[in-house]
């Protein structure tokens, strides 16, 4: 067959490919897009069918046949060589049986609705996940702390039993194409591998434990007066996330309600080249009933259709929330729309994290907030730069233990796992199990569920948005100027999966990944 031939041959089959699973997509997405803005069970099923649909379209022998001829076949030009190799990372994780693929599916909506829809009861009162955060800020009473806390970790009793069924469904995919199992296979399908991950958490705690510690004593001290107990005593619910996943409040009222701050965001992006009204205006931004209370960016169809869910809060976390998904948002729609759909997203979820982590730095900076919303600001730029390496290093070591746990649960899911979660806990975050510890606490995080192995995209993503804040400082002496952010279209944004991960992060940056300019920043 001669070279024109086989490119010719090759682009029919890329084009086929490309046109039936964007077809099968969007419907799905559509779908998940209404479950978590409604909450209604009728949409769940039909999340359920289609996604079914979609992955049968992944799982085709006959489409897995012809990619692997084609991705044996040499001289293929690089573009349909990274659409075969992308196609090839997908397919991989629908390699089940027909029904273990429906019992997955099955499993997957169950725990989403059941997430979405669940309400922490507490003396006969319903709280949604917003409404238990804002008592775990406010509330003195160590004994009604205790509870809701206890409320909110009941949703981990729903879901284990479940969750557990579908590790052990996916790890007999992994297994059957040579994995040691799920956990890995997700890494390296990524272009990650469970050895770069294992390198960047052993420089990330040889660099910051110390510094850690030292934020976590002050703030147990502080607990521990507030609460007139012994610092010994400080517990998971003195602190003001469920899960130590946060700690700074940022409570600050801001005069502005969502819209106004999404406007003001939307407007603030404008004047440095991106236009994201159109997706401002889709947006769904406040809490309601049924609505799951999970922040989220989707890109429905790969192209212009963006949606940003959120639950603004009017104050410096709700335009927090708001920049990180706008980041997201920003990402998407600056893909190349000339990339066929399989090219259509971000190299890898921890670039596009990179970039979320990265705008939601804004919100830290007082002076920034002033110049878009007015008022005066709340704290000076000292002050703000030590909240921010305060906040930054609770999440980043509440990552670390989440992260670390959903390794071990995938490499051996019948272990005492409640016994490992504490474990953990105090290892790495510091936190003392309390005298009832052996419930499945750990099934109450969401993203266990309902996005597994994609944690640690966060982790790498707090690495990526500092050696991005890095360079766009030295090279444009403002990392959140025009030039900056245009920079970061050009070669982070605009070239989707055309090319690696690694390639792009270069093309950004000049170097690999790297931990040192996130520690750096957090070393104090």
């Amino acid at each position: 067959m001669s070279q024109q031939r086989l490119q010719t041959n090759a682009d029919s089959f890329l084009r086929k490919a490309n046109r039936e699973l964007a077809g099968l997509y969007v419907p799905m997405m559509n779908s998940l897009w209404k479950v978590i803005t409604t909450g209604e069970f009728r949409y769940v099923k039909q999340c359920e069918q289609d996604e079914q649909a979609y992955q049968e379209a992944l799982a085709s022998p006959v489409l897995r046949e012809r990619a692997e001829y084609w991705l044996n076949r040499p001289g293929l030009p690089a573009d349909q060589e990274r659409q075969l190799q992308v196609l090839q990372a997908e397919m991989a994780e629908h390699r089940m049986e027909a029904d273990e693929r429906q019992a997955a599916a099955s499993l997957w909506n169950d725990l989403h609705y059941t997430i979405g829809t669940f309400r922490a009861e507490a003396g006969g009162t319903l709280l949604s996940e917003q409404a238990v955060r804002v008592l775990m800020r406010r509330l003195k009473d160590g004994r009604q702390r205790k509870q809701i806390w206890q409320a909110g970790m009941r949703l981990g009793e729903l879901t284990a039993p479940k969750l557990l069924e579908l590790v052990k469904l996916r790890n007999r995919a992994a297994r059957r194409l040579g994995y040691d199992d799920y956990f890995a296979m997700k890494l390296e399908t990524a272009g990650i591998g469970l050895d770069k991950l294992t390198e960047l958490i052993r420089q990330i705690r040889g660099g910051l434990d110390f510094a850690y510690r030292e934020v976590k004593c002050g703030i147990d001290l502080e607990l521990a007066d507030r609460f007139h107990i012994a610092r010994s005593e400080v517990r998971s619910w003195h602190y003001t996330h469920p899960f130590f996943q946060t700690h700074d409040a940022m409570e600050e009222p801001l005069a502005a309600g969502a819209d106004e701050m999404a406007d003001k965001v939307s407007g603030w992006l404008l004047e440095r080249g991106f236009d994201l009204s159109a997706v401002i205006r889709k947006a769904d931004l406040a809490e309601r009933p049924g609505k799951g209370q999970a922040n989220c960016c989707l890109n429905l169809d790969r192209s212009r259709d963006i949606r940003m869910s959120c639950n603004l809060s009017p104050d410096t976390k709700g335009l927090a929330v708001l920049l990180h998904e706008t980041g997201h948002a920003l990402f998407e729609q600056e893909l190349d729309p000339s990339l066929p759909f399989l090219l259509r997203q971000p190299a890898h979820p921890f670039l596009s994290e990179g970039a979320a982590l990265l705008l939601e730095r804004l919100a830290w900076d007082a002076e920034w907030r002033e110049g878009l919303l007015g008022g005066q600001p709340e704290a000076d730029v000292r002050s703000d730069q030590e909240r921010f390496r305060k906040e930054t290093l609770v999440r980043l070591y509440w990552t670390l233990t989440l992260v670390e746990f959903e390794k071990q649960l995938y490499a051996n899911p019948d272990q005492p796992l409640n016994g490992l979660w504490w474990d953990l806990v105090e290892d790495v975050q510091g936190i003392p199990r309390p005298a009832e510890w052996d419930y499945p606490y750990w099934a109450a995080k969401a993203h266990l569920s309902t996005l597994p192995v994609y944690y640690y995209n966060y982790l790498l993503g707090e690495a990526a948005a500092s050696q991005f804040q890095h360079t766009l400082q030295i090279r444009f002496k403002e990392w959140h100027g025009k030039e900056a952010l245009q920079h970061l279209r050009k070669e982070v944004f605009r070239p989707g999966a055309s090319a690696s991960w690694r390639e792009l992060l270069a093309a950004g940056t000049s170097q690999d990944l790297t931990p040192l300019f996130l520690i750096r920043q957090l070393q104090g």
